[in-house]
């Protein structure tokens, strides 16, 4: 695209580029777009963070990559510096890490993100409370805990996630 004279707004996944002229042009790389990775998490100290998420059952794994070329392409970067991959198992998503490039300037929490939901899996097989017909405890979605950079916790089981799933889900159309 570039070589022709094409100008490439950003590409991730999908690639917004304006033609030589004029025309804005939306193409894709690959066969779909690529999949949400992990959430990023700049961090007033990142071993304070890691510490913190070790707590709740987060371990460094290898920083994950969508591409075999491991960062070395044009279209995925590298890990970033100083940075650490923390998830609960090598196949599930986790959370970056960033250290604060301004360490003397506080961090403002995104007011986009309400909550980081960690999705769980109950131990014993008990299922999570979604009607105020039952006598168990409702499920909470307001935050629990608060991390060491401010970012707001709180625990979903995911057979209340699945029911969530189920009953917000558009109906398939058929041809």
């Amino acid at each position: 695209m570039v070589k022709y004279g094409g100008n490439v707004l950003d590409a991730y996944g999908w690639v917004n580029v304006v033609s030589p002229s004029g025309l804005p042009v939306r193409g894709i790389v690959g066969i779909t777009a690529d999949p949400m990775m992990f959430l990023a998490v700049n961090c007033v100290d990142v071993a304070k963070s890691e510490e913190f998420y070790a707590k709740l059952g987060f371990v460094r794994q290898e920083y994950p990559y969508a591409r075999l070329n491991k960062g070395q392409g044009q279209f995925e970067p590298p890990q970033p510096p100083k940075s650490v991959y923390v998830a609960p198992s090598p196949n599930s998503m986790g959370i970056l890490l960033l250290q604060n490039k301004n360490r003397k300037k506080a961090i403002v929490p995104n007011p986009v993100l309400r909550t980081l939901n960690v999705v769980y899996a109950p131990s014993g097989g008990n299922e999570a409370n979604t009607s105020n017909n039952d006598s168990s405890p409702a499920v909470s979605l307001d935050p629990v805990v608060v991390d060491p950079s401010s970012v707001p916790i709180s625990f979903i089981p995911v057979d209340y996630l699945e029911k969530e799933i189920k009953a917000t889900a558009l109906p398939m159309l058929s041809n």
